[in-house]
């Protein structure tokens, strides 16, 4: 496999407000780094001026002929079914579900956004308010989306079965499902908002569209991506690598050391490895995979 130039690694944030001027915990945190350089970290305080500024870095590298891997911190795929329960009949299905959730959302440059009221909408349209999205700060609940997880899963309409957990969370029982949109270590809200940036990225009317690859639904495992300048966007899970050094944000280390563990990786000739896909998995589980619930970077 050809070698990626750059890392871009973010930490994403559904802040309803901007971020504390001063750098801090549970906000957007990026880092990058050259394939062997010094890695950096920059702090955001909306999601709009980190898009911004991920934007041009792309751009930037995509006409210097860069390769670049880029890696966002929340779920980029739902357990299969969910096209079929919301009466998706295009596909491919993740393409599908992404575009949707891209035109319900509204995220202002300011950080308010509309997700509860997504997800109300997309509990409405599969359940009429019984799942499968729930979480949402007390006195805000509604007939549609519940503060508490008040229903079972899976969730049944007369289309489709939806579980939890897709079959990656299944094998990192820490992660969190796509479903649940507030709350400790809730990462469905960051989903909600976030989708619709990469799916702008890679599908909008832009340079970088024509050379862009969500992994892994579009690269299908593959170990020889196209060569050339591309970039390739990614699902990650940062909290399952170990710390490297002291810091009072864990944000700003975690992106530093997921930069210097796909440094790491790549230099040792894993990282085309950690691309194809992981082990065991059947003829069908890797179909569910790749056409509806995508996989994590770094996972087995």
């Amino acid at each position: 496999m050809q070698a990626f130039d750059h890392f871009i690694i973010i930490d994403w944030s559904s802040r309803n407000r901007p971020s504390p001027a001063r750098p801090s915990k549970d906000a957007i945190w990026v880092g990058e780094g050259t394939a062997t350089g010094r890695v950096t970290t920059r702090y955001f305080r909306t999601r709009q001026t980190c898009i911004d500024f991920v934007t041009r870095r792309l751009e930037r590298l995509h006409k210097a002929g860069k390769r670049v891997l880029v890696g966002w911190d929340f779920v980029l795929g739902y357990p299969k079914g969910l096209a079929k329960a919301l009466k998706i009949k295009k596909k491919p299905a993740w393409y599908r579900i992404w575009k949707l959730i891209s035109r319900l959302t509204l995220d202002h440059s300011d950080n308010t956004n509309n997700r509860f009221t997504v997800g109300a909408e997309l509990n409405r349209r599969i359940s009429v308010g019984s799942g499968p999205f729930w979480g949402v700060p007390i006195g805000q609940s509604g007939i549609f989306l519940g503060a508490k997880k008040d229903f079972s899963y899976p969730v049944i309409n007369k289309r489709a079965v939806l579980a939890e957990k897709r079959l990656v969370e299944l094998r990192v029982p820490k992660m969190q499902p796509g479903w649940k949109l507030a709350y400790a270590g809730s990462v469905g809200s960051q989903a909600l908002l976030g989708i619709p940036r990469v799916h702008e990225l890679c599908f909008g009317d832009n340079e970088l569209a024509t050379n862009s690859y969500v992994w892994p639904f579009e690269t299908k495992f593959a170990k020889k991506l196209p060569e050339g300048a591309v970039v390739v966007h990614a699902e990650i899970y940062p909290s399952m690598l170990p710390l490297t050094g002291k810091d009072k944000i864990t944000d700003r280390a975690q992106v530093r050391t997921y930069v210097k563990w796909l440094q790491s990786e790549q230099a040792s000739g894993s990282l085309a490895d950690w691309l194809s896909g992981p082990a065991g998995l059947t003829k069908q589980q890797r179909k569910r995979v790749l056409r509806h619930e995508g996989w994590v970077l770094g996972v087995k």
